[in-house]
């Protein structure tokens, strides 16, 4: 969608009610697991509140989203046994950000990177259509990626990502709605960011070259200044992180066979 359009769909569905950011008990169980949290969706109106598809979606991006994650574990275990991927999906019923993410403090996001979540996500959903046209499912899909907040520079990179569903006149919303393709590229990336910073390189180097593979393919259904500089940062972030594994005395994996590489200049 293009950037003008956005901030129109934007400003119309902005008006919708968010309840308060309720407090998750769910972030505390599994303190071993990172965490990808699905909160509530918003309706911008009694239509989209009312059909069918939407008031469903939830339960089918659950079953897909699972689905998601295990695909991401038997990837990761045919790269190499030893490789686990411990994320795991959790829920928060009656959590609802606003559409911005404006209640994604530095604080709070510290308090969540902290309890090992790699994304958040929610989102306002609508009907709309031309004249004569059967209304069609629409959205604004919010993802918080703590871990980036926590510790990258904010003008490196925007640690919110918000973006609107069909992507093109030709996409079903609905399909791209119940698979979010981008929801496990973002879970990668702070999963990423968290495994590198406790120098967990094997899983950081894989979580970022596989965030950057779907960052990649996100940029080709439409241009987004945010995802570009996204993508910058994935791959300078797994750079630095085969170069941290080479230099550490206690690593002993197959990082140290990677040939080095100027991380100097990003990309």
């Amino acid at each position: 969608m293009p950037r003008l359009a956005l901030g129109i769909f934007a400003a119309l569905i902005a008006h919708a009610a968010h309840g308060a950011l309720v407090n998750c008990a769910a972030l505390s169980a599994n303190p071993g697991d990172y965490k990808v949290v699905l909160d509530d969706f918003a309706f911008a109106s009694d239509p989209a509140r009312n059909n069918a598809d939407l008031a469903a979606l939830k339960n089918r991006l659950q079953f897909s989203f699972n689905g998601q994650l295990d695909a991401l574990r038997i990837s990761a275990a045919k790269l190499d046994k030893n490789l686990q991927v411990p994320m795991r999906l959790i829920v928060c019923t009656g959590r609802q950000p606003s559409l911005t993410g404006e209640e994604f403090t530095d604080a709070l996001a510290e308090r969540l990177s902290d309890q090992r979540v790699v994304v958040e996500v929610w989102g306002t959903l609508d009907l709309a259509g031309s004249a004569g046209a059967a209304p069609a499912p629409r959205a604004m899909i919010g993802y918080a990626i703590p871990p980036v907040q926590q510790y990258v520079p904010a003008n490196e990179v925007r640690p919110i990502q918000l973006l609107a569903y069909p992507k093109s006149g030709g996409a079903r919303a609905i399909d791209e709605l119940e698979r979010l393709p981008e929801l496990s590229a973002f879970a990668l990336v702070g999963l990423g960011t968290k495994a590198s910073r406790a120098n967990r390189y094997d899983l950081a180097v894989w979580a970022f070259s596989r965030a950057e593979t779907g960052i990649a393919d996100s940029k080709l259904r439409g241009t987004n200044a945010d995802l570009d500089s996204l993508l910058v940062y994935v791959k300078h972030a797994a750079c630095l992180t085969r170069a941290g594994a080479r230099t550490d005395p206690g690593y002993v994996g197959a990082l140290r066979l990677v040939p080095a590489q100027n991380c100097t200049d990003k990309p």
